[in-house]
C-alpha cells in the first residue's frame, strides 16, 4: 500500500509538518532481495511457507508467477515485524528441512528474522556450514557474510573457525565478512587479526595482513601493533601488504609513521620501500628522526629512494650544512644524474660563483654627502672612461646651457682639466668653505711664498735658513750662529 502524502491543492506540493515524528529511514542495504514471493499475500505467508499449502498463483512485475513453499519461506521477513514468534517457528522449521532448497530458502530469511528473535538461529547457521549438501554450505557461507558485521559476538566463533577453513570458498566468505566488519567493528577485526598473524600459514597472514589498510584510518595502538610485526615478517608478500598502509599513516598518524618508515625505507622488497617512498614524499620531514632517516637514505642502494633523500637535503639543513653533506655524498654517488644535482648543491656562490652571484653577497656601498649637502648614491662616484666620476660626467654644465654665443661650446678633452670641481645642481661651483681643526678652530691656511720669509735678524729666510748643513763634529755652531745673530 503506498504512503499517503499530504499535498497543497494550489502547488501541489507535499505538506511540511514540522513538530511531527521523523520517518525512520531503513537502511536499504540490509533488506533481502526482491522477487515474486513479494507478491504473496500477508495472510498467505505462514501458510505457504509451513507447507500447509503447496502453491500459489501471484502476479509479479504484471506477469503470473506460481509460488511454493520456498517462496512461502523467504516471504517471512515481511511479516516478522507483526508476527515475530510464527515467524521464527517456521524459520527454525525452514532450517531442519530435508529439502535442500528449503533449508537454503531458510538461510535467505535468517539475517532479517534475526534481527527480532535471534534464538537458536546462529546454532542452525553453524551446522549449516558443514552440510551435506555444497549448495547449502555455499548459502551459509554469504548468510554468514551478511549476519557477522551486525551480530559479530554471536558469530565470533564461527567467523574464527572459517577464517582457518581449508576450503577456499568458505575461506575467501569469512574474509569478506571479516572485511565488512572493518566499517562497523574494527575493534573485533583487530581480535582476529591478532590471531591470524600469529598463525604459521603463510597464506593466512598475508590475508589477514591485507586487511590493515582499512584500518590504518583508526587511530588505535593496537592496530599499529599489528602493522609493525606484518613489517617484520619473514615473507615479502605480508611486508608489501603491511606496507599499504604507510601513505594513509603519513596522514593521519604522521608520528607513528616516521618509526615505521625507518624499516619500510630499508626493506629488501622493491614493493615494500615503494610505498615507503610515497609516504616519505608526503610527510613533514622537520625533526631529527627525519633529519637522520633522510641521511641515511641518501646513501641507500635502491638510486630512487637517493634521489627523494637527496631532494630533501635543502629542505631540512641550512646552506653550510647542505654543501657539506653533498660533499660527502658526492664521494660514493655512481649515478650521474645524482652526481650533477649533488655539485650543484656543493658549490658555493658566495665563493666560486660568477661576479654577478659574488656581488649579491655583498652589502651595498654607504651614500656619499657632499660639501653641500647633496647625498649621493656609491656608484655615482664609479670612473668612467674619461677619467670622471658618473655624477659629473652626466650633470650638464653651465657652458653647455649658454645659448646664442655663435661659439661651440663643446670643449675637447684636452682642455678640461683632469680632476672637475664638484658642482651643484645648477651648474654653479660649490664655493671653499672654511675648514675646522678637532677643536672646532679655524684651520691655519699654508704659507704662501711671500710668507715664507720673515727676519730673524740675519736676513735669511726660512728656505736660506734650512740650507745650512751643520757638522755633528763641530761643538761651537751655537757661538757662530750666535755672533751671526
Amino acid at each position: 500500500m503506498r504512503e499517503y502524502i499530504a499535498r497543497d491543492p494550489r502547488t501541489g506540493l507535499p505538506l511540511s509538518s514540522r513538530g511531527g515524528r521523523s520517518r525512520i529511514e531503513v537502511d536499504e542495504a540490509y533488506r533481502p532481495s526482491r522477487g515474486p514471493w513479494d507478491a504473496i499475500k500477508h495472510f498467505d505467508i505462514l501458510s505457504l511457507a509451513n507447507g500447509e499449502k503447496s502453491a500459489l498463483e501471484v502476479d509479479w512485475l504484471d506477469r503470473p508467477h506460481l509460488v511454493s513453499q520456498a517462496d512461502g519461506i523467504k516471504a517471512l521477513p515481511r511479516i516478522a515485524k507483526g508476527n515475530p514468534e510464527a515467524a521464527h517457528d517456521s524459520l527454525c522449521s525452514s532450517l531442519s528441512e530435508l529439502k535442500p532448497e528449503l533449508r537454503i530458502a531458510g538461510l535467505f530469511s535468517l539475517p532479517f528474522i534475526a534481527l527480532t528473535n535471534p534464538e537458536n538461529l546462529f546454532e542452525h547457521l553453524e551446522e549449516l556450514l558443514d552440510d551435506v549438501d555444497t549448495s547449502v554450505r555455499v548459502a551459509a557461507s554469504d548468510c554468514l557474510k551478511i549476519v557477522a558485521p551486525v551480530f559479530p559476538s554471536a558469530t565470533e566463533e564461527i567467523l574464527s573457525r572459517e577464517l582457518r577453513s581449508e576450503i577456499s570458498s568458505r575461506n575467501a566468505a569469512a574474509f569478506a565478512a571479516l572485511k565488512e566488519m572493518c566499517k562497523v567493528w574494527p575493534s573485533v577485526v583487530v581480535i582476529h587479526l591478532d590471531e591470524l598473524l600469529r598463525l604459521d600459514d603463510r597464506l593466512l597472514r598475508a590475508k589477514a595482513a591485507a586487511l590493515l589498510p582499512p584500518l590504518a584510518r583508526t587511530k588505535s595502538a593496537a592496530v599499529w601493533d599489528l602493522i609493525g610485526w606484518s613489517l617484520q615478517d619473514e615473507y615479502d608478500d605480508v611486508r608489501v601488504q603491511a606496507a599499504r598502509t604507510l601513505p594513509t599513516l603519513a596522514s593521519k598518524a604522521p608520528s607513528i609513521a616516521r618509526v615505521l618508515l625507518e624499516i619500510a625505507m630499508f626493506d629488501e622488497s622493491d614493493k615494500v620501500r615503494r610505498q615507503g617512498l610515497r609516504a616519505f614524499n608526503s610527510m613533514d620531514m622537520t625533526g631529527y628522526r627525519m633529519n637522520k632517516l633522510c641521511i641515511e637514505g641518501a646513501r641507500h642502494s635502491d638510486p630512487e629512494i637517493r634521489r627523494a633523500c637527496i631532494k630533501m637535503i635543502p629542505k631540512l639543513f641550512l646552506e653550510s650544512e647542505m654543501r657539506i653533506q653533498a660533499v660527502e655524498l658526492l664521494r660514493q654517488e655512481t649515478d650521474v644524474k645524482l652526481i650533477a644535482l649533488l655539485e650543484e648543491m656543493a658549490i658555493d656562490p658566495e665563493i666560486e660563483g660568477g661576479e654577478a652571484e659574488k656581488n649579491k653577497f655583498l652589502a651595498p656601498a654607504e651614500p656619499v654627502t657632499l660639501e653641500d649637502g647633496t647625498v649621493l648614491p656609491a656608484s655615482a662616484f664609479d670612473i668612467d672612461e674619461t677619467g670622471q666620476p658618473f655624477y659629473l660626467s652626466t650633470k650638464p654644465t653651465e657652458s653647455s646651457n649658454q645659448l646664442g654665443s655663435g661659439k661651440d661650446q663643446a670643449s675637447s678633452p684636452s682642455t678640461q682639466p683632469a680632476f672637475a670641481t664638484p658642482t651643484r645642481p645648477d651648474g654653479k661651483s660649490i664655493p671653499k668653505q672654511t675648514k675646522r681643526g678637532p677643536d672646532g678652530q679655524h684651520e691655519v691656511q699654508p704659507p704662501t711664498d711671500s710668507d715664507r720669509k720673515f727676519n730673524l735678524g740675519t736676513g735669511l729666510s726660512v728656505d736660506e735658513l734650512g740650507e745650512i748643513e751643520f757638522d755633528p763634529a763641530r761643538d761651537d755652531y751655537d757661538d757662530d750662529e750666535e755672533e751671526d745673530f
